[in-house]
Formats: C-alpha cells, sequence, structure tokens
C-alpha cells in the first residue's frame, strides 16, 4: 500500500473531504493532491511524507504512526 492509498484510505474512513483532510494537518490544498494521486509529481514517481507529518496525521485521526509513514501494522 503506498503513501497515497494509506492517505485516501483515511479521509474516506473520516468521511471528510482531501480540503478538510489538508486543513486539519496544515498542509497545502495541492500538497494533499500531489500526495494522493491527483497532482504532480509523475504517477510512477514515489511520494514519501516527513515523519512529523506522519505523526500530526496520526494524531489528528487516531492511526498508528508507522502505519501512516511505511504502511507498517
Amino acid at each position: 500500500m503506498t503513501i497515497a492509498d494509506r492517505l485516501n484510505k483515511i479521509i474516506k474512513e473520516q468521511n471528510i473531504t482531501k480540503v478538510e483532510f489538508a486543513r486539519r494537518v496544515g498542509i497545502t490544498e495541492n500538497y494533499i493532491y500531489i500526495l494522493t494521486g491527483k497532482g504532480r509529481p509523475d504517477k510512477n514517481q514515489n511520494r514519501v511524507i516527513s515523519p512529523m507529518l506522519a505523526k500530526v496525521i496520526a494524531m489528528e485521526f487516531g492511526y498508528d504512526e508507522n502505519w501512516v509513514l511505511n504502511g507498517d501494522e
């Protein structure tokens, strides 16, 4: 599961928009669209997030930080 898959899963499970997700974790709308596969970089390029952003996402939405960052259970 890619970072895009994990972020899209969180957004779907939380029943929120990508814009709301971005606002709640303090990133731009453009960045969330890039991370979730709806913008640059090229779809084949690997996307990554920082450990700090993974921690913020985990704390905000109640997911495991390691899962958000790496897909680790």
